[in-house]
């Protein structure tokens, strides 16, 4: 079985405060995903609850307990490379 490390009283506060206050719903959905982890809820009960495939959830518990708060920002990819030159 897979949990999320033992979170700092910074780090729950923080992720409560994303879940209640956040507007930015990838943020929250992983906020939450991350708080039923470090509740000891198991990762297929966290996947059925959030709708979310067992490999995801793993990779965000993963990517949490190695990088922390940051994991929880978007990657977005830089998308299609500019077609034209600065001059």
């Amino acid at each position: 079985m897979i949990f999320v490390r033992d979170l700092t009283t910074k780090e729950g506060n923080q992720l409560r405060h994303i879940i209640r206050k956040g507007s930015h719903p990838v943020k929250v959905r992983r906020a939450m995903v991350i708080l039923a982890s470090a509740q000891k809820m198991t990762v297929p009960n966290i996947a059925r609850l959030y709708h979310l495939s067992e490999d995801h959830v793993r990779r965000l518990i993963h990517r949490f307990n190695k990088e922390g708060m940051k994991s929880l920002h978007p990657r977005y990819g830089g998308g299609r490379p500019r077609t034209f030159t600065p001059e």
